[in-house]
């Protein structure tokens, strides 16, 4: 395959990416526009909400329960069997284009991280060197550097005896209604700009559909996530109340997405 650049590589590798490539090659949009398009798309189409049926780049694994005791050897213990996104595709490819593989990496194990919790399972650190093909020592490294840099690395072997933490998709949307911009969120999780606008976008659908009453089941059904995501924005919501900067921010979202909503049911051509 001499002369195929690594778009076109990337292109045959995930359903997503070979939509952006067509995008991009036919459509002549940008790359941020066709992954806008993609996001989008799967968002309205229900692609993005838990399947029976594994996605290109995700892989299954049985880790340890969230409830189980911190002690006995894992053979002994709750298990759960969890889904793990291991490469984002397009997204993945983006942070490493600005910010280098080592990026990438840590990224995705605080991706893998948050997947886990959100399904009731915990990894720990060989299970992180297991499925990023890297020695423990490597994820070891990667882990103090996330720690420094500020992040809540949650393994089996560090949540023990503190309970649940805050998920990095929670602080996401708190530095966000702290008015930090996308790009300064991205670089700081290791994910795409893209990637941070959906979660976003994730939250404002759930706090709409909460001031609707909508039951947390329902919720998570509709925007495809787990109803232990939807407890946990549901929980930013009611936090910010008490958060006069947050919640002028949020009201300011909230009413910008309702009108675009009105503009574009009137007919008019929305940029």
């Amino acid at each position: 395959m001499s002369g195929i650049t690594a778009e076109e590589r990337l292109a045959l590798k995930t359903p997503e990416a070979s939509f952006v490539h067509v995008l991009q090659s036919e459509f002549n949009l940008s790359p941020r526009e066709a992954q806008e398009v993609v996001s989008t798309a799967s968002e309205m189409l229900g692609l993005d909400r838990p399947s029976d049926q594994i996605r290109p780049g995700q892989v299954r694994l049985v880790v340890a329960s969230l409830k189980a005791p911190f002690g006995p050897p894992l053979s002994e213990t709750d298990r759960v069997e969890i889904t793990l996104t291991v490469d984002a595709g397009a997204q993945d490819m983006e942070v490493q284009a600005r910010q280098g593989r080592e990026s990438v990496r840590r990224g995705r194990i605080l991706r893998m991280l948050d997947e886990g919790l959100e399904q009731g399972g915990v990894l720990t650190e060989e299970d992180l060197a297991r499925v990023l093909h890297v020695t423990r020592r490597t994820i070891e490294r990667d882990v103090q550097v996330l720690r420094a840099e500020g992040h809540l690395i949650q393994t089996r072997g560090h949540i023990k005896g503190v309970g649940r933490g805050q998920s990095h998709k929670v602080r996401i949307i708190e530095l966000w209604l702290d008015r930090e911009g996308y790009d300064k969120i991205a670089r700081w999780v290791h994910h795409s700009p893209q990637s941070i606008k959906r979660y976003i976008n994730t939250f404002l659908r759930i706090v709409a559909l909460h001031r609707q009453g909508r039951p947390v089941t329902e919720m998570a059904f509709l925007v495809g996530a787990s109803a232990r995501l939807v407890q946990d924005y549901v929980g930013v919501y009611e936090q910010a109340q008490s958060q006069p900067h947050r919640l002028e921010k949020l009201e300011e979202e909230l009413e910008r997405v309702s009108g675009l909503s009105v503009t574009a049911k009137k007919g008019v051509m929305v940029a």
